[in-house]
């Protein structure tokens, strides 16, 4: 359970502060990914200081970015199809079935349900300067002043990002494909059963 109500001070934290004008990306407020995990860290304690799960979101290991886009769209169109051609017999079942991320616009409204204040929180306490790296396959593993362990990883464009529940978010990626798949593949059932009954 996280007691602490505290999540960043900028004394703590004001080496990432003072440095920020060397910082071309996210520490500083604009679109590119800090390229050292440092940069990275220091983007991660403005955002976690600020409550700002939007911001945070663009600092998470790019997997789990992509992956939360992808799953995202795939359940945005599925819930379209199921709405338009599904009988009405069957159409609430298959809506509660897509879960939480048909009920989202945005890939930044689906990290804010599953990461929430505690969950920011959580980082928070992690969060702080680096004092030792090591690699660790794609991963580098940074252990922080706070005497915290975090795992991070460089995205493709070379911008560090934190990692966060990267394989079940994979995971759920490729399933949200699969049953998408299966949708089209019953929409056109339902619309070639709906011409037949209109002939008859």
């Amino acid at each position: 359970m996280v007691s602490r109500v505290n999540v960043v001070s900028h004394n703590e934290y004001s080496v990432f502060f003072l440095a920020c004008p060397l910082f071309i990306g996210l520490a500083c407020g604009d679109g590119s990914a800090p390229k050292d995990v440092r940069g990275a860290l220091a983007a991660s304690a403005v955002a976690l200081e600020a409550h700002d799960s939007d911001r945070f979101f663009r600092l998470i290991d790019e997997r789990s970015r992509f992956a939360v886009a992808a799953i995202v769209t795939a359940r945005a169109e599925a819930k379209k199809l199921i709405e338009a051609e599904y009988p009405p017999a069957e159409r609430d079942r298959a809506l509660s079935a897509l879960g939480d991320a048909a009920q989202v616009s945005t890939p930044q409204e689906l990290f804010r349900r599953r990461c929430g204040p505690d969950c920011i929180q959580q980082f928070a306490d992690l969060v702080g300067a680096p004092v030792a790296q090591t690699a660790r396959g794609a991963e580098v593993e940074v252990t922080t002043v706070r005497g915290a362990t975090l795992h991070m990883h460089a995205g493709s464009d070379g911008g560090y990002g934190i990692v966060w529940n990267t394989q079940a978010l994979s995971d759920e990626r490729a399933q949200a494909s699969r049953e998408l798949a299966l949708i089209r593949e019953n929409t056109a059932v339902y619309r070639k059963r709906r011409a037949l009954e209109q002939r008859q």
